[in-house]
């Protein structure tokens, strides 16, 4: 896949999401004693600047998000296979530019004669 092809695949990813989202139950005690379980509870955790973030994702948009999350797995996949490109062209053009000979113009030429 060239880098057109990567741009235009990523162009077409849409929302999207990094990071991870857990599902969480709480259990507590009921007044009879008995363990009562309420959940789940969906959360949504990623690093920002070195720093992680949490959030709280309603149970209704879980679907939607995790779907967002795989979109975005689909987008790292993208720009990582971008930066593959991008730096097998630039080792490429770096092999090409040792190779080249620069032509002395005539009038350079003539002044080395002399």
């Amino acid at each position: 896949m060239d880098q057109h092809e990567v741009l235009n695949q990523l162009g077409k990813i849409g929302a999207a999401r990094r990071g991870q989202i857990s599902e969480q139950w709480y259990e507590s005690a009921g007044r009879d004693g008995k363990p009562n379980r309420t959940g789940p509870y969906y959360v949504w955790q990623r690093f920002l600047d070195g720093e992680k973030v949490s959030a709280r994702i309603p149970r209704e948009e879980a679907p939607r998000a995790l779907a967002e999350l795989a979109r975005g797995r689909e987008a790292e996949a993208l720009i990582s296979r971008f930066w593959q490109n991008a730096e097998a062209l630039a080792e490429s053009e770096k092999k090409t530019a040792g190779r080249k000979r620069f032509a002395r113009s005539d009038r350079n030429s003539d002044k080395l004669r002399h």
